[in-house]
């Protein structure tokens, strides 16, 4: 899809000189926990975009920092957390119709067409897609593109789940997904600290109160703090892809379940001809908690 094709498919689009601040953005997120979304209810089609972006080196380093990558590297789930801001600003706009805070990321499909630079300025577009109807509640995609003029140099679609009670239930059961086999498989152990959330937070301005402590995070259900889904997904990047002997440029993964603060995981992954697929597995159980591919 060109940037024409994006910005067509927005009913309602924002053209904003900077990127709108996170933190203020979280607390007017709070102020939408009055909507009530029905089983008919249709994401907002939104669209905004800033022009002339530049990818902070230092701010790069102290992401990196946190998530494992090489210091000056600009990895590929990076752009996702510069844009943030943006998803943010839509899904927390009176227009969309449905509460931002208890949203549950579901997917990212993530892919770099050319690696991105310091330097050069980038247009960064995110729209908001088509809903779909599951028996968990309400999905939608979020489109996210990093362009200079009208070439896309990375894009992402990361798919969010609204949760509503009264859909339908499927008439059959999904296929159980076969786990990754053991033969040739590589594990990588990470102990991920109490204060890990609080850590990512700094870097991502993302302070989701789900993330910081376990006494804020009971107040949403949780019976401990959980890390960000974008942390377990750029550690797990960081890992995979020294197995691959190049940058990675596509990155598929799905969350099944989260990651609570204090535990261990153990990053298993099966790499042949450029390609990896991934399980991320719980310490205590070997429960599955994150799946997916990387491909260079």
């Amino acid at each position: 899809m060109s940037v024409n094709d994006t910005l067509k498919a927005a009913a309602k689009f924002f053209e904003l000189s900077e990127f709108p601040n996170g933190k203020a953005l979280l607390l007017k997120a709070a102020t939408t926990s009055n909507k009530k979304p029905k089983p008919d209810t249709q994401a907002a089609r939104l669209g905004a975009r800033v022009k002339k972006v530049f990818i902070d080196r230092e701010w790069v380093r102290q992401y990196n920092a946190v998530c494992g990558f090489k210091e000056d590297e600009i990895s590929l789930t990076a752009p996702q957390v510069v844009a943030s801001p943006l998803h943010m600003y839509l899904l927390s706009r009176p227009e969309h119709p449905m509460p931002m805070l208890g949203m549950v990321h579901l997917h990212n499909s993530i892919e770099c067409s050319k690696p991105l630079e310091y330097g050069t300025a980038y247009d960064v577009v995110v729209t908001v897609g088509e809903t779909r109807s599951i028996s968990l509640g309400l999905e939608f995609d979020v489109h996210t593109e990093f362009l200079v003029g009208e070439e896309v140099h990375w894009s992402s679609v990361m798919t969010i789940l609204c949760r509503v009670k009264g859909m339908p239930k499927p008439v059959t059961k999904p296929a159980p997904v076969e786990p990754l086999s053991a033969i040739g498989a590589q594990y990588a152990a990470v102990k991920v600290p109490e204060n890990q959330g609080r850590k990512y937070a700094k870097v991502s301005n993302d302070y989701n109160p789900i993330h910081l402590y376990a006494q804020t995070a009971k107040m949403f259900g949780f019976k401990q703090a959980i890390v960000h889904g974008m942390w377990t997904a750029a550690k797990t990047l960081s890992i995979v892809e020294a197995s691959l002997g190049s940058r990675a440029s596509k990155f598929d993964l799905s969350f099944k379940q989260p990651v609570f603060l204090p535990s261990g995981i153990s990053v298993k992954h099966v790499t042949a001809s450029g390609a990896s697929k991934f399980e991320v597995l719980a310490e205590r159980d070997s429960k599955v908690l994150m799946v997916g591919s990387i491909a260079a």
